[in-house]
């Protein structure tokens, strides 16, 4: 006698059931996804911030080998109203321009950082005036009062040797950039001082807000920080005062990274002429 096996009985989802399921992957992902994006925006932030480590490394091996003197930090324009940053600096160029790397090869601070990945923020999406499909290899500027321009309405009181500078933890050298603003290697900021009137209260540039309404700065002791903004950096123009108070407290913050000493060299050129002319 042949012996017939029971047939298997299929078991699957109901509709019901299914639906169940999605439902809790989708409960899931809506909780799971904010972290994943905190995790990925806080490691952007870190590798950000190594970037302006090794770049103040950087910047500190060249004094240590040039007697102390700090490395250039001009610019000027490029006579088509263009700024650039001149021969000789820590760059060459304008972010907004440079189509290769070529200027941050050139530059004075690439025998010390040879990898021209660090000189470019990985949450920096900007891409160039020329192709918008070309990634900007630059997000960072060094402060204009460390070795910068000399030009201007008032005589500036740069800081030439790393020796020069007081409190060295306290003064912010490298800083991340705002897409809108950064040009040349130079990041231009006004001392608050009563000597420059309402220009005291100006954005001449302004930092960065890409990582979670912050920026990035590297400060002359070698240490570096992530600073947090009271209010968005969003200005597209230069030279354009604080939106309002939040923004002024954030202006006064980046201010006090000024080095020490500046307030008393601000004076106008035309009083200094008047003092001349009389003796």
């Amino acid at each position: 006698m042949k012996r017939t096996l029971p047939k298997r009985r299929v078991v699957g989802f109901t509709l019901i059931e299914l639906l169940v399921v999605i439902a809790i992957i989708s409960i899931l992902a809506a909780l799971l996804l904010p972290a994943l994006s905190k995790a990925k925006a806080q490691a952007q932030s870190t590798a950000c911030l190594n970037h302006l480590k090794q770049l103040q490394v950087a910047w500190e091996l060249y004094a240590g080998e040039n007697g102390d003197a700090l490395v250039l930090n001009k610019d000027g324009d490029d006579g088509t109203g263009n700024w650039v940053s001149l021969p000789g600096s820590w760059v060459l160029g304008n972010a907004t321009m440079d189509v290769t790397t070529t200027n941050i090869e050139t530059g004075a601070l690439f025998p010390y950082v040879k990898t021209v990945a660090i000189y470019h923020c990985p949450t920096d999406k900007s891409t160039v005036t020329t192709d918008s499909r070309l990634l900007r290899t630059r997000s960072y500027g060094l402060q204009m009062w460390l070795n910068g321009t000399e030009e201007g309405q008032f005589y500036i009181r740069r800081q030439t040797r790393s020796a020069q500078i007081p409190n060295p933890s306290k003064v912010f050298a490298f800083i991340d950039v705002s897409q809108w603003l950064i040009d040349s290697g130079v990041f231009c900021i006004d001392p608050n001082a009563p000597e420059l009137g309402a220009e005291q209260d100006n954005w001449c540039y302004q930092p960065s807000d890409r990582h979670s309404q912050g920026a990035n700065l590297s400060f002359v002791d070698g240490h570096v920080e992530h600073w947090h903004w009271k209010y968005p950096k969003l200005l597209q123009d230069w030279e354009l005062p604080a939106v309002n108070e939040a923004d002024l407290a954030d202006l006064r913050r980046l201010q006090a990274g000024v080095p020490e000493g500046l307030r008393r060299a601000l004076q106008p050129v035309q009083t200094n002429v008047s003092a001349e002319n009389s003796n």
